[in-house]
């Protein structure tokens, strides 16, 4: 077992080792010794160790003593010395004091929640903390509105995407002050082009141009699809048989959480080299809507295995992306 000693510091403090029952070494106690009563209380043999700025003297043990074994108490506690050189035999604590007295502590751990609340000091935390949840509310609500068309155009991180560019939109907000800025307020423009899925936008898996419209009078939206071949204007996934082209769009209120959404999609198109007809997708919205308009185009990949279609769980082509923003002026 390696031995333990006292060190007696210049000072006049001395460090004790405290053990447990079975003689192992549990901490060390820092004695205050100025007169050297700890010293005399046993016989040692000293190793003076020169340093840069002070003089520590290690105790050891020696075999003057009898008795194997005898105790006392220093300042109230009792102590044990086992009179062995090879054996961890300095002044310890008892072990077997039922009653053992620890350092308390005025820490709490952390800053209370009330501080936070109420303490000035911690205002900027209170500002940043409003517009983050406003943020984290605000992505939260786009992807339950185009649950539907996302459902397998998403990964790991959509959520945490959306909420950085959500944050991002706060922080353009003119007209209200710092902590009450809000995402309606904001540049909401910069949710154009956002890829639900970060692995494939639209434009990455559908290499047609689908033009857009949003008429506010009448609430109507339009997807006009040119007529193209697939096999050279459709990135092909694994296993695929038929696609289908879908778009979404949503007015959306983020102070609110209020929206009214549609959807419309093409049926299954055959994956092969005949020519596709042209398409017009039209949704309708409220008329005269007074929130912001959000318009989302995806694709959807098939497996048809004699009459029964498979939606392809692909992460790598699936794709929905928003492609129209309109705010209200």
């Amino acid at each position: 077992m390696t031995n333990t000693f006292n060190i007696a510091g210049a000072d006049g403090n001395v460090m004790v080792p405290v053990l447990s029952d079975t003689g192992s070494l549990m901490a060390y106690i820092l004695y205050p010794d100025p007169t050297g009563i700890l010293q005399e209380l046993y016989s040692c043999m000293s190793i003076f160790r020169q340093s840069l700025d002070h003089v520590q003297r290690i105790s050891r043990q020696s075999n003057t003593h009898s008795s194997n074994i005898w105790g006392g108490t220093y300042q109230g506690a009792p102590f044990l010395h086992k009179n062995a050189f090879g054996y961890t035999g300095q002044p310890i604590i008892n072990s077997n004091s039922k009653t053992k007295t620890m350092a308390k502590t005025t820490s709490s751990g952390g800053t209370s929640a009330d501080r936070i609340k109420n303490d000035s000091a911690f205002e900027r935390t209170r500002e940043n903390m409003a517009e983050f949840t406003r943020a984290g509310k605000a992505a939260k609500l786009l992807r339950t509105i185009f649950r539907d068309v996302t459902i397998n155009a998403k990964d790991k991180v959509t959520q945490a995407r959306l909420l950085k560019v959500a944050s991002r939109i706060i922080t353009t907000d003119p007209v209200n002050e710092r902590g009450a800025r809000t995402v309606n307020n904001g540049d909401l423009q910069q949710l154009h082009n956002f890829h639900f899925n970060v692995r494939a936008g639209i434009t990455d898996s559908l290499f047609v141009r689908c033009p857009v419209s949003y008429n506010r009078v009448s609430g109507e939206v339009t997807v006009n699809i040119p007529a193209f071949v697939p096999r050279n204007m459709v990135q092909q996934a694994r296993g695929t048989t038929h696609f289908r082209i879908v778009t979404a769009a949503a007015t959306v209120n983020f102070d609110t959480e209020q929206y009214e959404y549609a959807m419309q999609g093409t049926a299954e198109l055959p994956y092969n080299t005949d020519p596709t007809q042209a398409i017009t997708l039209t949704l309708a919205l409220p008329a005269n809507s007074k929130d912001t308009v959000v318009v989302v185009l995806g694709i959807e990949y098939y497996q048809k295995v004699n009459t029964r279609s498979y939606a392809l769980k692909s992460g790598e082509f699936n794709a929905t992306s928003i492609v129209l923003v309109d705010k209200a002026a």
